[in-house]
């Protein structure tokens, strides 16, 4: 591969997941962790930095935006299969998380993306990778070491199922607090509200410690 510095392999790995180009992508993605750039700075300045632009982009050229939306999906999905396996498990992590969007969500890349990254920071996470109702978390709720629901959430639709879900939560589970980000965020009855992905983990473990 040719010499890149740091700033111009992330910008080069931005631009890979941006426009979909998978096989580039990964032998980017290759190259930085083998020159020990940290996981959150991939995922800060290559997978959300590519995924900003294209929001821009989406708010510009609709239609010409979505028409690419697929190759930028799945390349983000390949990338952070690599970073999740590169994750090693946590020996003792303080608390277990659970990142999810509720059933019937269709944005579902930010969640995938903060599951890596609060992973690769050393917490226990439940990534449900299929959009999840009141009747289909026992299992993690069931987790004594379970102490924040992380959801992602963006359509109105979804209301009706979002505000089930945090009913069912608080009855199980009064300990365990709710974290949500997202355009439907400030309406879903979340303990603390975020739309800023890279200050979660710091959000996260300032309450548990206080």
């Amino acid at each position: 591969m040719e010499s890149l510095s740091r700033d111009e392999l992330l910008s080069e790995l931005s631009n890979a997941i941006l426009y979909g180009k998978s096989d580039r992508a990964l032998e980017l993605l290759d190259k930085a962790l083998a020159e020990k750039i940290s996981f959150d700075t991939i995922i800060a300045e290559s997978i959300l930095k590519a995924h900003l632009i294209f929001g821009e982009w989406y708010a510009r050229d609709k239609i010409g935006s979505l028409k690419a939306w697929e190759f930028c999906f799945f390349t983000t999905v390949k990338v952070l299969k690599v970073l999740d396996s590169r994750i090693p498990q946590p020996e003792k992590p303080p608390f277990s998380v659970i990142v999810a969007t509720v059933h019937s969500e269709g944005h579902i890349t930010m969640r995938d993306v903060i599951a890596t990254m609060l992973r690769g920071k050393g917490l226990k996470v439940y990534g449900m990778k299929k959009g999840i109702t009141a009747n289909n978390i026992d299992g993690p709720l069931a987790d004594e070491t379970l102490k924040y629901v992380v959801l992602s959430c963006s359509e109105d639709a979804t209301k009706p199922i979002l505000d089930e879900l945090t009913k069912a939560i608080r009855a199980r589970r009064p300990d365990v607090k709710i974290v949500a980000g997202g355009a439907m965020a400030p309406r879903s009855g979340a303990d603390m509200v975020l739309n800023d992905p890279l200050k979660l983990y710091s959000l996260l473990v300032d309450h548990f410690n206080n």
